[in-house]
């Protein structure tokens, strides 16, 4: 992870900062709505509110929020390849 992401997570106003790990997306229900890149998420939209949505003054929460995801596709495609999904 990035020291920008890492400092967006650290900058957020969750409670409780982590991700949903792969066992709890798993388990979830089939209803539920999980995205584990939550906390960048809503960064990245606090950043545009505070800026008047300028999304060039954003670029670094975006950047964070893509490097989730590519992190959480990777995870996944590897659990999937070990019979784990």
């Amino acid at each position: 992870m990035s020291d920008t992401t890492d400092e967006i997570r650290r900058e957020s106003q969750e409670k409780d900062p982590r991700r949903v790990t792969l066992r709890e997306f798993q388990n979830k229900k089939s209803s539920k709505f999980m995205d584990p890149c939550a906390i960048e998420a809503k960064a990245s939209f606090k950043c545009l509110d505070d800026n008047n949505y300028d999304k060039t003054l954003c670029s670094d929460y975006f950047a964070a929020y893509r490097e989730c995801k590519q992190m959480w596709i990777a995870e996944r495609r590897k659990a999937r390849l070990k019979g784990e999904l």
